[in-house]
């Protein structure tokens, strides 16, 4: 019977002594919620900036497109080279793939599928392929990687958005019920 009522018995909660967790503290449902909006809150704030960021890269990279759809020269010649590189066969098709490409970055970005995303890659290294497998350069060859820069990055911080959205959702999981806090 003495073992019975000693397996019975309850043992009230002993925390720790602060000494061996210091900055520890039990939190009550409605800090451990305040906690969770504040990280929320810097999360989205973040976020924002993020995706501002990447509007105002992808619509400067889908204006240099355009300008060289109609001046014909690539844009990065000032900066790299004082010659003017030879153009590659098929430019306007690139250019207007890369264009179409940028645009449609921001529309679908967070709902990227692995088989899209591997074809924008795709398509957007051609031009940049056939620059070095032909030898056009290295003008030629940064000018036509700027699409696949462009949706490498958008992926890259798109990935990191989910993530943060990701680990808010598992604090909320992780929340635990401290009776008595």
């Amino acid at each position: 019977m003495q073992i019975i009522s000693e397996l019975r018995k309850r043992s009230p909660f002993t925390f720790a002594s602060d000494e061996s967790y210091p900055g520890f503290a039990i939190l009550d449902d409605q800090e451990q919620e305040e906690i969770i909006q504040t990280l929320k809150k810097e999360n989205d704030a973040s976020d924002s900036k993020i995706r501002n960021f990447l509007d105002v890269l992808r619509l400067a990279f889908t204006l240099l497109h355009v300008i060289y759809l109609f001046r014909r020269t690539n844009p990065l010649n000032p900066f790299l080279s004082p010659a003017q590189p030879l153009r590659i066969p098929f430019d306007i098709l690139f250019a207007l793939v890369h264009i179409m490409a940028l645009l449609d970055m921001g529309d679908c970005a967070l709902y990227w599928s692995m088989c899209y995303r591997a074809k924008v890659y795709a398509i957007t290294l051609v031009a940049p392929t056939y620059c070095v497998l032909t030898g056009k350069g290295l003008t030629n060859t940064a000018w036509w990687s700027f699409a696949f820069v462009a949706a490498a990055l958008y992926h890259y911080f798109h990935s990191l958005i989910l993530q943060g959205e990701r680990n808010i959702l598992e604090l909320r999981v992780m929340r635990y019920n401290a009776r008595g806090a």
